[in-house]
């Protein structure tokens, strides 16, 4: 679909995102589109070109107030993006961390209306009081205190009314914004934007499915159950569905309030060390982790248990993902340039690297500048953020994994110097690397590992006759080809001509030298000083041909400097 196509049944939309894009000084962005193109009428809305914006705020200031004008889709749309360092610029990331919600409730009516027709019955049937008024409300849904008939606090989330509808219009109009970025900008292409808004596409349809938050809190639950560092609260399947949500209220408070109104009573460094550990264990040993653990995400209990709330994003790591991602970081910690090296190009599929001395000298320099520092004063983000910038440099591709990993560990460090200003994710990060290389050789994994080998070999036992017959066939017929594919060869060809020209012209120059020296020993007519003219000719014919060849064997070794 072209974008006239995408954008006419919402007009009115449209005009309403150019609108604040130009109030907020970025009606710049709408010329690299060449939306002006599309539409002539928009010009009238547009400042002039290469116009500044007037009031007092960054460039990331203004994008972010932009999103936050723009509503729940481009809230979430601006989340997304600061889960991804490795295309959106650091400055721009710290800002749009900030982004909130700014979206206005909706009424204790329209909610107990969306609860009693999404789970087919009366309110009063299914909570003996459901408060109205609500604890919390955001882009997509907003939260109510109830109680159930046999006396627990529940927390109720419910959906904003028709917001798939509205959310569904902006996504029609990213697509045709992403399509016009790849057509007329040569930058933005090369953050293939079509792809970034099919991701985020994907992202916010699972948010907007209760059921998966849900059942991402039973797998979570699932993880830790046995341990007492953390409380799980407890999820109601049968009040709750795809827009209503039913769980246990968490009686704790949110580490932004330990930290930004000091509460005293709270082991601070045993809440940062327990938080970052927990972290670990969700991406490294689990392979499913919060994706988004910011201080507003995190409560703790009076006892110090921490209790991760909001699971609708969340990160899933395969079994090699998350081997790949381990090895990496094993490698980070023991400083190992050649390990890193390695687990770099194993992470981004490209073991034979042509550039491979290139990437392993730059990564020598990324452990001299941050690996050798004091403890003290190592910052696993920069490290982090250096690594993603030198994996870009040499046009390698990130898993989406891998950078919700990233993020994940650069905010749960940023929480922990929030709460601790001692805390040293390196540190902890050193002593968990022994739980990394035990999980690796659990008996659990190695069990399965084997079993899945040893499938793999019954199914190539199983198939291997038909497989053979198959290619005798084809032998028979005269249908079997076989290609093959070489890298690297141009070089070598270029080489071989050279040579062979070189052979050719050293041959002949030595048949002329012997040639010359013969007619002059034959003593032929005619003659100058004695000696025979064609015979000399041939010897000044050699030498300065032999010249010829000195000189450019000269220029070519100073063209190779």
């Amino acid at each position: 679909m072209g974008f006239f196509s995408r954008t006419f049944p919402h007009t009115s939309r449209v005009i309403d995102i150019i609108n604040v894009l130009v109030m907020y000084g970025m009606g710049d962005l709408l010329y690299h589109l060449k939306i002006t193109e599309t539409f002539p009428f928009v010009r009238k809305f547009l400042p002039k070109r290469g116009k500044k914006s007037i009031d007092q705020f960054t460039r990331p200031e203004e994008l972010r107030l932009a999103l936050e004008e723009l509503g729940p889709t481009f809230v979430k749309l601006g989340q997304m993006l600061s889960n991804r360092p490795d295309i959106i610029p650091v400055k721009f990331v710290n800002e749009l961390e900030k982004l909130q919600d700014r979206v206005p409730p909706f009424t204790g009516e329209e909610a107990v209306g969306i609860v009693e027709a999404e789970l087919e019955q009366p309110i009063k049937k299914i909570y003996k009081h459901f408060n109205k008024k609500p604890m919390a409300s955001a882009s997509i849904g907003q939260v109510h205190q109830a109680e159930l008939y046999d006396g627990t606090q529940v927390a109720v989330k419910v959906q904003r009314p028709n917001i798939e509808k509205v959310i569904s219009m902006d996504i029609d109009i990213l697509y045709a914004l992403a399509s016009l970025a790849e057509k007329n900008s040569e930058f933005f292409r090369t953050f293939n934007p079509v792809q970034l808004v099919k991701e985020f596409e994907s992202g916010i349809k699972k948010e907007l499915d209760y059921n998966l938050e849900r059942l991402n809190l039973e797998r979570f639950c699932q993880s830790f159950k046995d341990d007492d560092r953390i409380f799980i609260p407890r999820d109601y399947k049968d009040f709750s569905c795809k827009r209503v949500y039913t769980m246990e209220l968490v009686e704790g408070i949110k580490i932004s309030r330990i930290t930004d109104e000091d509460l005293p009573g709270y082991d601070r460094e045993l809440i940062a060390t327990n938080g970052a550990n927990l972290m670990l264990k969700q991406i490294f040993v689990d392979g499913f982790f919060h994706a988004d653990p910011h201080s507003g995400n995190i409560m703790v209990l009076e006892d110090n248990r921490i209790c991760f709330i909001d699971f609708g994003m969340m990160g899933s790591l395969l079994p090699s993902q998350r081997e790949e991602l381990s090895n990496l970081i094993l490698s980070l910690v023991y400083k190992d340039t050649a390990l890193i090296t390695n687990a770099i190009l194993t992470v981004t599929k490209r073991p034979n690297h042509p550039r491979l001395h290139e990437i392993e000298s730059s990564v020598q320099d990324l452990v001299d500048r941050y690996l050798e520092v004091p403890l003290e004063d190592l910052n696993i983000a920069e490290v982090l953020q250096s690594l993603i910038n030198l994996i870009e440099t040499f046009k390698l591709r990130i898993p989406n994994n891998m950078t919700l990993m990233v993020k994940a560990l650069i905010t749960i460090e940023g929480v922990g110097l929030q709460l601790y200003p001692q805390f040293q994710l390196y540190k902890i990060l050193e002593d968990f690397s022994l739980t990394i290389i035990q999980s690796k050789f659990n008996a659990r994994r190695l069990l399965t590992a084997a079993l899945l080998g040893i499938m793999e070999v019954k199914r190539l036992v199983e198939h291997a006759p038909s497989d053979i017959s198959s290619i005798i066939k084809k032998v028979k017929e005269g249908k079997l080809k076989i290609e093959f594919e070489h890298y690297g060869l141009g070089s070598l060809q270029s080489s071989l001509d050279t040579l062979a020209n070189r052979f050719v012209v050293g041959v002949t120059l030595g048949s002329l030298i012997i040639g010359s020296s013969i007619m002059v020993h034959a003593d032929i007519a005619p003659k100058w000083n004695d000696i025979p003219i064609i015979g000399l000719i041939g010897f000044v014919s050699s030498g300065i041909l032999a010249c010829l060849i000195l000189i450019a064997s000269v220029v070519r070794h100073f063209r190779r400097k």
